[in-house]
């Protein structure tokens, strides 16, 4: 039997890196704060920051731009200045959802903001508002890809790390109710599906890793890789199974699928070599860091109601507070299953499972 691991941003971020949604438009507006403070003015395609006339505003000492918080009170203020008048302008639809939602939600899911947008447009029949905000989505993917470069993510041996062991644990026969197992197993091959565009998974895969040196390692970079053209990134929307973009292939309009992910996959082998992998023998999925959103809708389902996959072994977020996100993730897990008979009997129960580790080299 093999495992299949889907690796989120969760587990970027488990290893303390800035790679959540969150931390790239905090980042975009805080960027433009502090050009507008130096040069008095900001101005992209998708957001302007400038005075409205000769008098400007006197910035004494240091901005102290923390969180999104600070950046929510900054731009307030800008509006508030009686003296002093500023155009704060969103050029884009997209950008000015993404600000109001982090400001109201202290969440977003750029995909499915942009997708809510995009059947919005759809039905007020309005052609040119879509190829407008198909631009936008470029523009931010773009700025988004750069985001994660300027990360500067090194690479470094993670082989003597608390996850070293984790990813090639014995598959437990008590985790499996679909087929029966005499006793448990050791994976004969692992996959990891890398969902992150980041390399941090690929720092396991060094020769000293003792834990990984008698199985076979398979990792497809299923959205892309940073500085790679021949893996370019993909970003984009990808639940064809709803409803409302099932309406879309009934209009004569091919813009409304500039940015859904499976004409995207169609770029490079990997989805292929994700189904030779699930199509090859049994397996078990990990879940880790990995919100099984609806921006992935169509390939979860592929993968969870596959005939070969066993079992679903979630390893949640065990917050600072005591609390978790197991029964979150179960509610995003089901909605990639059509059988909710088989999704009860996949997903391994919560008392057989466990947090994700917390990370840290071992000596």
């Amino acid at each position: 039997m093999n495992r299949l691991i889907l690796i989120g941003n969760g587990f970027d971020l488990a290893h303390g890196l800035k790679t959540s949604y969150q931390d790239f438009i905090f980042d975009f507006f805080k960027r433009a704060i502090e050009t507008f403070v130096e040069k008095e003015e900001y101005k992209d395609e998708l957001f302007e920051l400038s005075y409205k006339d000769s008098y400007k505003y006197n910035f004494a000492g240091p901005l102290e731009i923390q969180n999104f918080d600070d950046v929510k009170s900054r731009l307030d203020s800008f509006k508030n200045y009686k003296m002093v008048k500023m155009n704060i302008i969103f050029h884009s639809s997209l950008m000015k959802r993404l600000y109001d939602n982090l400001s109201d939600l202290r969440w977003v899911d750029i995909e499915n903001e942009y997708f809510e947008l995009l059947l919005k447009a759809t039905k007020n029949g309005d052609k040119g508002l879509i190829k407008n905000l198909n631009n936008e989505f470029s523009i931010l993917s773009k700025k988004l890809e750069t985001y994660f470069t300027d990360l500067e993510i090194e690479k470094q041996n993670y082989s003597h790390t608390s996850f070293s062991r984790f990813f090639s644990q014995k598959i437990l026969r008590e985790d499996i109710v679909t087929i029966n197992l005499e006793n448990d197993l050791n994976p004969e091959v692992i996959c990891y599906l890398n969902f992150n565009y980041t390399s941090t998974i690929g720092n396991y895969f060094g020769r000293e890793n003792q834990f990984l040196k008698d199985v076979s390692v398979k990792h497809i970079y299923i959205h892309g890789e940073l500085d790679n053209p021949k893996n370019p990134i993909i970003f984009g929307f990808g639940d064809e199974l709803n409803e409302d973009y099932l309406k879309f292939e009934n209009l004569k309009n091919n813009d409304l699928f500039t940015h859904i992910k499976s004409f995207k996959y169609s770029q490079t082998s990997n989805y292929h070599d994700l189904i030779r992998f699930i199509e090859s023998n049994d397996f078990q999925v990990f879940i880790i860091g990995h919100s099984c959103g609806l921006s992935d809708r169509t390939m979860l389902n592929q993968i969870f109601e596959h005939e070969y996959c066993k079992s679903i072994k979630i390893y949640y977020h065990l917050r600072n507070d005591g609390t978790d996100d197991f029964t979150e993730k179960t509610f995003e897990i089901s909605r990639h299953f059509r059988d909710k008979g088989l999704m009860r009997m996949k997903i391994v129960p919560k008392d057989r499972s466990q947090p994700m580790p917390k990370f840290r080299l071992m000596r």
